[in-house]
């Protein structure tokens, strides 16, 4: 893939040799090269391109929180100059389009970070079982990143042969479904390793604290194998999945793997800190269901707040989030929650109406406070169907962009509500185009991802 790349690792991501548990201090230390880690792969060089990894797979997130969470309409970004919110919610997608390459660029960034890792890794002298967890950890990283481009780009593809030289000619386009065959692929693969190792050689982030270790990180990649799954309707391994991860009903709902950022030197705070950019589509105070004493769903409550009326190009809302109030706030990877939720969505594939109600229950009183649906349920599996993705809704909104990606599965994209007159000219996508630099070195044959996708105007 030919994309344009630093020839050195992310500098923070390849110097955070020894980051603590608590927080994600990141010092400089030179910033050592690419070339230093390939010809010397010592175990405190290798344990700071991993922990790199950690550090850069959330700048994918914040992207897929931010840009695609508005193309699902859970946000609106309107900084009074620039291009974000007519680039995101108006304009056709094209590949010279900001919001359109950044979850692209930074995915393949650490995809490729995860590469010059792993081909170091097999020339050092660390332990057997040592290396065994760093590549555990790599390749549920790639497969991480990879899902992130799969779930952006759908039914145009996207390259899986990431070579760790970017003047190599690009790799070829491969279809949605060899796409998640990929990182499907990666996560097993990962987790063979991840189940021959004992211990990390590396230190995690205080979000990862309750997967510190191989074996209670093969749960996160469960996790996200999980995930993975109900996107090409593999319901069944998405059971299996589910039943390998930490998804718990008994346990708290908020348990779970989260991104940390921080005000330390050499780190980052969380970008989604931003009530000068970013307002939420007040559909939600619309369609936020009603408790017992008529007060509203308690996802409502505590996600949103009231603010002044604020207007650009015909947008208007007077309601922010509360999520990332701030400089330090998480971001969620995956919790508990979201997994009980996936079991839902799988039962209710599978026909098991009663298992899946069972679950919306648990996260419609849980979560929300609202009384529970009735068993037997009168709707039709479609009204259940819209019932359990309100509860994903509610239950992960501005968290990844989840709103675009479960409508856009279900051929509900038009069903989302957008703010703004008709004249607006509002538009929904259903895939994002690939960025300029990838489109270039593919002509005269440029595939359908290098096209401007003009979206659908509701």
């Amino acid at each position: 893939m030919k994309r344009r790349l630093s020839h050195r690792i992310t500098a923070v991501g390849l110097v955070a040799t020894l980051f603590a548990a608590c927080d994600l201090t990141v010092p400089d230390f030179n910033n050592p090269s690419v070339e230093d880690l390939q010809n010397n792969p010592t175990s405190a060089a290798l344990a700071a391109a991993t922990q790199g990894l950690l550090f850069d797979t959330r700048l994918t997130l914040a992207d897929m929180v931010q840009w695609v969470g508005a193309f699902g309409r859970e946000v609106y970004p309107m900084a009074p100059t620039g291009s974000s919110l007519p680039g995101s919610v108006r304009d056709p997608f094209t590949q010279t389009l900001f919001v359109g390459t950044q979850v692209w660029n930074e995915a393949y960034q650490n995809i490729r970070n995860a590469n010059l890792l792993l081909e170091a890794l097999a020339a050092s002298e660390i332990s057997e079982p040592d290396k065994a967890a760093v590549r555990g950890f790599a390749k549920t990283i790639q497969a991480y990143e990879f899902l992130h481009i799969a779930v952006t780009r759908r039914r145009l593809g996207a390259p899986i042969a990431v070579g760790s030289d970017p003047n190599e000619p690009p790799a070829p386009i491969v279809s949605e479904s060899e796409l998640y065959n990929h990182v499907v692929s990666l996560l097993d693969e990962g987790l063979t390793d991840l189940r021959a190792a004992s211990s990390f050689p590396f230190a995690v982030t205080a979000g990862l604290s309750s997967f510190s270790s191989p074996m209670e990180f093969a749960q996160l990649n469960r996790a996200i194998k999980a995930r993975a799954e109900v996107q090409r309707n593999g319901w069944g391994a998405a059971m299996q999945a589910l039943g390998e991860s930490f998804m718990d009903p008994g346990r708290a709902l908020d348990y779970g793997a989260y991104h940390s950022w921080s005000v330390n030197s050499g780190d980052l705070v969380n970008p989604a800190n931003r009530p000068d950019l970013l307002w939420a589509n007040t559909r939600f105070r619309d369609e936020a269901q009603a408790r017992a004493d008529g007060s509203p769903d308690m996802r409502f409550q505590t996600k949103f707040k009231d603010v002044p009326p604020y207007q650009l190009l015909e947008v208007s809302s007077d309601l922010q989030y509360t999520l990332y109030e701030g400089p330090n706030a998480p971001f969620v990877w995956v919790k508990n929650e979201e997994l009980i939720l996936i079991r839902a969505e799988a039962n209710l594939a599978m026909g098991n109406r009663a298992a899946a109600i069972a679950d919306i229950n648990l996260i419609r009183m849980g979560s929300g406070g609202l009384d529970p649906l009735p068993d037997p349920y009168m709707g039709s599996d479609e009204d259940l169907l819209n019932e359990l993705l309100y509860n994903k809704r509610f239950s992960l909104v501005f968290e990844g962009g989840h709103t675009w990606v479960d409508m856009n599965r279900y051929g509900k994209l038009l069903e989302i509500p957008v703010l703004g007159p008709p004249s607006a000219d509002q538009r929904l996508h259903d895939a994002m185009p690939y960025p300029l630099s990838e489109c270039l070195p593919r002509e005269p044959e440029v595939p359908p991802g290098c096209m401007t996708q003009p979206g659908f105007i509701p």
